[in-house]
């Protein structure tokens, strides 16, 4: 039995580690400025549970009781944003820093709104539910580990939902009934499988097979908080663990219906992340070519006897689809495309004639690395190409890039316009 065996749980400040010390100053200055004006104020979510495990939280959200209007008028330098559900973003500019976003949410509730009338029109919720409670709030988010509140009134922590325990267990648990609130939000099944990875944490057997059951409803969710949650795999280093995950849960298919879940798109993703994990964050149109090259092998196998008509064919409609399917603007989806043709030109070894044309190419040291990277997942049967390619490097003595060094685009500059002569 866990310690934690009451349904409400309150560490003291010597109980826990969470300090102002580890605390943002501008994200203490938010709660203190609440607290002066009467409201409740918590940290709350992912910088609690972080600091908790031993981390450095990314993020400083807050919670409070104060409406969206009453947080636009405590605080000028914020703005409120959202169609369903209106949030506050308090910014913070320093001179030779970029912007700083704390985000300020109000508690919601359980109940529902019935009317709006007596309400500020900042204060409307599109969602029909109401404001409510630090406890209404707690049950209403996603997992365990994210409804823990930092009060700073007495430096304690409060856990409504049994995050604590599960952060002893190393477990990941949702809150409430998978199939409502799967149905609720979709990206929760995919944030799921995302914090498991991140964390190291076990998904508990209800959640998993939560997920399993309603895998089909991911095809619902916004293809921009999708691609939003790639993109921050991606910075991560943890995309690939992240596939294989959807892959064993069912999810894949609907995520990316365009590609197979071939076992080996896993180990060709890790060359990527492990790159981003060391700092050096790969553009997003190497991921994309990672994610269409095991789809397109199956097709049009790699090799000397492919021609290069007959790749293109095959590269371009994929490529089009899966960056159609995440709104992924055409100059990225261009850039997966030639790198993906890069690909089919070297697999073709010594047997390539435009050797030296193709190797002055901004692809060519990209397009070399996935090829490499291709041949060690896929076994020793393109050893032969890329042994040539390096030999062929090192005579010629060409300088290239890693797989994750590709150059830059690089920005025109603005041609000064002519003032007419009188």
């Amino acid at each position: 039995m866990s310690k934690y065996d009451k349904k409400v749980v309150r560490l003291e400040r010597p109980e826990h580690c969470v300090s102002r010390s580890l605390i943002d100053a501008d994200a203490l200055w938010i709660l203190r400025r609440l607290r002066r004006e009467g409201f409740q104020a918590f940290l709350v979510g992912g910088a609690v549970r972080d600091i908790l495990l031993g981390g450095q939280p990314k993020d400083f959200d807050i919670g409070t009781d104060a409406r969206p209007s009453q947080i636009k008028r405590v605080f000028r330098n914020s703005r409120l944003i959202g169609r369903r559900f209106r949030i506050a973003h308090v910014y913070f500019r320093k001179k030779g820093q970029p912007d700083k976003i704390i985000e300020v949410t109000t508690f919601r509730g359980t109940g529902e709104q019935s009317d709006h009338d007596d309400l500020h029109p900042d204060d409307r919720d599109l969602t029909g539910s109401s404001f409510g409670t630090v406890e209404e709030d707690a049950w209403r988010r996603d997992f365990t580990f994210n409804a823990l509140f930092y009060d700073l009134s007495d430096f304690s922590i409060v856990d409504y939902t049994g995050g604590l325990a599960d952060l002893d267990d190393r477990v990941l648990r949702l809150i409430g009934e998978p199939d409502e609130r799967f149905e609720e939000d979709p990206v929760r099944m995919l944030r799921a499988i995302e914090f498991a990875v991140r964390l190291d944490f076990e998904i508990e057997e209800l959640t998993w097979e939560g997920i399993e059951r309603n895998a089909a409803l991911i095809a619902n969710a916004s293809s921009a908080r999708l691609r939003e949650e790639f993109r921050q795999m991606e910075q991560r280093g943890i995309t690939g663990a992240v596939l294989t995950g959807t892959q064993h849960l069912g999810l894949f298919k609907y995520l990316f219906p365009e590609l197979d879940a071939d076992e080996r798109l896993g180990t060709l993703v890790e060359v990527l992340d492990a790159q981003s994990r060391k700092g050096v964050k790969p553009p997003e149109h190497l991921y994309i070519a990672a994610f269409c090259l095991p789809t397109l092998t199956s097709v049009c196998p790699l090799g000397s006897n492919t021609g290069l008509e007959e790749a293109s064919d095959a590269i371009f409609p994929l490529v089009k689809s899966v960056c159609t399917r995440y709104q992924i603007s055409a100059h990225i989806r261009h850039e997966a495309k030639e790198l993906l043709l890069g690909v089919y030109r070297l697999s073709k070894g010594k047997s390539y004639r435009a050797k030296g044309k193709f190797a002055r190419r901004k692809e060519f040291g990209a397009s070399l690395g996935m090829l490499k990277a291709w041949s060690a997942a896929a076994g020793d049967e393109l050893a032969e190409a890329v042994a040539f390619w390096e030999q062929y490097v090192t005579e010629q003595n060409i300088s290239t890039t890693t797989v994750t060094d590709t150059p830059e685009r690089k920005r025109r500059p603005r041609r000064r316009s002519r003032r007419p002569r009188r």
